[in-house]
């Protein structure tokens, strides 16, 4: 296959996996409304929009490093130094928040430079390095704030929870507008090259791919994006704890599953991450509309996961059969034209 047929390949493949979870998405929130009216209104997808974004900014991260065949366990920490950084610093200075916020920003991406050196550069075990660096984080974040407090400006939480003209969240645009720079990305010389690397790395590197640098490049990128979870997550609670990044552990990892993104490398998009989100966070909603107990959310959502990984896996294999019953129509229709030629001739 010629590269260019290969790229359009992988390009018709990430649009299908995006459609896919973005029909389960649409699928289960149809449902919830359904059962619970409410959830049709403004006032609900605003605030349901407002949770799904510090969820859908990690579970991108973590796509960026599984798009190189990388592992990052940093997000947990990450999120919860962002977060007690910023509701600890603002509380002392509210009139600096967005310069606070830009701060925080570019103290993510340092803490993904430094994952990304360690692992690249030194030729580190990404599983080892982003771990311990999620446990340095995260008594960091101990030592900034031993206990839950802090506290956000109001002006700051209202402009990243709030509205534009009362209709359109700022959650929403912010999430279209990451949505369209990860097109971009994706479609740049960095973003082919991560997916190269993720497909076979040794082949990245003799096709004269700067691998070391991509690498670092997409974990900077990561940490940038575990800082703005941090920051968003700080918005909407309005609060610091040492531990909030801890629940994003296992469900940004679920979200990139439930997004289609490919934990081998090489396939996967943050678009499908973001939806994957907003289907983890629609699952506690409709299960308590329906009246089942808490203690089954967790057992729903690993079905729903499960389900949502046999769909490329089925689709995979139904191509497959369809193209070797072709190949077998082919190969039976050859002889069987040239018998028929040669007794026109005769």
């Amino acid at each position: 296959m010629k590269p260019r047929q290969s790229r359009r390949a992988l390009s018709d493949n990430s649009k299908a996996t995006v459609g896919i979870a973005a029909g389960i998405f649409v699928l289960l929130y149809l449902l919830l409304t359904l059962v619970s009216p409410i959830s049709a209104t403004s006032f609900i997808i605003n605030n349901f929009i407002v949770l799904t974004t510090p969820l859908a900014f990690a579970a991108s991260g973590v796509t960026l490093v599984l798009l190189i065949g990388g592992f990052d366990l940093s997000v947990a920490g990450s999120i919860s130094l962002s977060n007690v950084i910023a509701a600890t610093t603002m509380a002392a200075h509210p009139h600096s928040s967005w310069g606070i916020a830009c701060l925080v920003l570019v103290m993510g991406a340092v803490i993904g430079l430094v994952n990304g050196v360690c692992v690249a550069v030194f030729g580190l075990p990404a599983l080892g390095v982003t771990l311990s660096t999620n446990f340095i984080l995260a008594g960091i974040a101990l030592a900034v704030l031993p206990a839950p407090g802090g506290s956000v400006p109001a002006a700051f939480a209202s402009v990243l929870s709030g509205t534009i003209g009362g209709t359109i969240p700022v959650a929403l645009l912010a999430l279209v507008g990451f949505s369209l720079l990860w097109l971009l990305f994706i479609k740049s010389r960095t973003g082919m090259s991560a997916l190269a690397i993720g497909g076979d790395v040794k082949a990245a590197r003799l096709s004269g791919i700067a691998v070391r640098r991509v690498q670092i490049v997409v974990y900077a990128l990561a940490g940038l994006c575990y800082a703005a979870a941090g920051l968003y997550f700080s918005a909407l609670t309005a609060t610091g704890s040492p531990t909030s990044g801890s629940s994003f552990l296992l469900t940004a990892f679920a979200a990139a599953a439930l997004g289609f993104v490919s934990f081998r490398g090489g396939r996967g998009s943050a678009i499908g991450a973001i939806f994957g989100a907003a289907t983890l966070t629609v699952i506690p909603k409709f299960l308590f509309a329906w009246g089942i107990a808490d203690f089954w959310v967790g057992a729903f959502q690993g079905l729903v996961i499960l389900v949502a990984l046999t769909i490329p896996w089925l689709t995979t294999k139904i191509a497959g059969l369809r193209k070797r019953d072709g190949e077998e129509v082919t190969v039976g229709s050859g002889p069987t034209q040239s018998i028929s030629a040669m007794a026109e001739t005769a």
